[in-house]
C-alpha cells in the first residue's frame, strides 16, 4: 500500500527532473562537445538515480528490522553521492542564463560561499536529527519525504564551494577545498559516533503502525551508525584525495 502511494509520485518527480535537465541542456547543446554531453548526462542520471533511491521508504528495502540502517545509507547516498554527482552533471553553459538575473546571481554567489554553505547545510542536517523532528518524520511519510528533500538541498549547498561549475559562483582554491572537505566530514563522523555508543535507542517514537526510519532495535541503531561513520567519511576522504592530487599536479605543471 505504501509503495503504491509513493511510486507514482517518485516517478513523476524523476521524469520532471530529467525533462528540466534536457530543456536546460537544449539551450546550450551546441556549446558542448559530444564527449562533454555524454559525461555530463551520465553524471546527472547517476546522481538522479541515487537521489531517487533516497525517497523509497526505508522499511520497503530491507524490511522493518533494518529501517534505520537503510535510512542512514540513504542519508549518505543523498548527501555524499547524489548531490556532488548532480553538480557534476550540470555544465557551465547551463548556468549562464541563470547568472544573468542579478537576484539569482547574487543569491547563488552568497549561498556557495564556504561559511554560509557549511552553516546552512549543517543547520538542516542537525535540526532534522534532533529527537523531536526525527521522531515526527518517522511517523509521517510526507514529513519523512520533506526531510529527505531538505537533506538533498542542504547537500547541494554544502558541495557548492567545491563543485560549482560557474565562475559567477566561484569555487574555493584547491587548498581551501581540502580544508573545507575536512570540516564537511565532521558532522557525519559526529553523528555516527553519537549513534554508536549509547546503550539505548536515541529515537523512540510512540506511534503504532508504519514507522519510516526510527531504529527498530539497538543493533539497528549501531549498524546505521557504522554506515554513516565509515562510508560517510570515506566519501569526503576520497574527494579530498582527488582535490589534493589535482592541486599537486597543477603545482608540478607550473614548476
Amino acid at each position: 500500500m505504501i509503495w503504491e502511494a509513493v511510486a507514482p509520485i517518485l516517478g513523476v518527480v524523476v521524469l520532471a527532473a530529467l525533462g528540466a535537465y534536457f530543456v536546460g541542456i537544449a539551450g546550450v547543446y551546441e556549446q558542448l562537445s559530444a564527449a562533454q554531453r555524454r559525461v555530463h548526462l551520465g553524471w546527472f542520471v547517476l546522481g538522479l538515480g541515487l537521489a531517487a533511491s533516497g525517497f523509497i521508504p526505508s522499511p520497503l528495502l530491507l524490511g522493518p528490522d533494518f529501517r534505520f540502517t537503510v535510512n542512514m545509507a540513504q542519508f549518505v547516498a543523498l548527501t555524499g553521492l547524489a548531490a556532488p554527482l548532480l553538480w557534476m552533471g550540470l555544465p557551465e553553459p547551463f548556468f549562464r542564463p541563470l547568472v544573468q538575473w542579478p537576484p539569482l546571481a547574487g543569491a547563488g554567489r552568497w549561498l556557495t560561499r564556504p561559511i554560509p554553505a557549511y552553516l546552512g547545510a549543517n543547520l538542516i542536517f542537525f535540526a532534522w536529527h534532533t529527537p523531536a523532528l526525527f521522531e515526527l518524520s518517522s511517523r509521517s511519510l510526507a514529513l519523512w519525504a520533506l526531510k529527505q528533500f531538505l537533506f538533498l538541498f542542504a547537500a547541494l549547498l554544502a558541495w557548492g564551494p567545491v563543485l560549482s561549475p560557474t565562475s559567477a559562483w566561484p569555487r574555493l582554491s584547491e587548498p581551501g577545498q581540502v580544508l573545507y572537505l575536512f570540516f564537511l566530514a565532521m558532522p557525519t563522523t559526529l553523528l555516527g559516533a553519537l549513534f554508536t555508543f549509547p546503550d539505548t535507542r536515541i529515537y523512540n517514537p510512540t506511534a503504532l503502525g508504519f514507522e519510516v526510519c526510527a531504529p527498530s532495535s539497538l543493533d539497528d541503531q549501531r549498524l546505521a551508525a557504522l554506515v554513516m561513520w565509515i562510508p560517510g567519511a570515506l566519501v569526503y576522504l576520497g574527494a579530498m584525495t582527488v582535490v589534493f592530487f589535482r592541486w599537486f599536479e597543477r603545482g608540478e605543471a607550473r614548476a
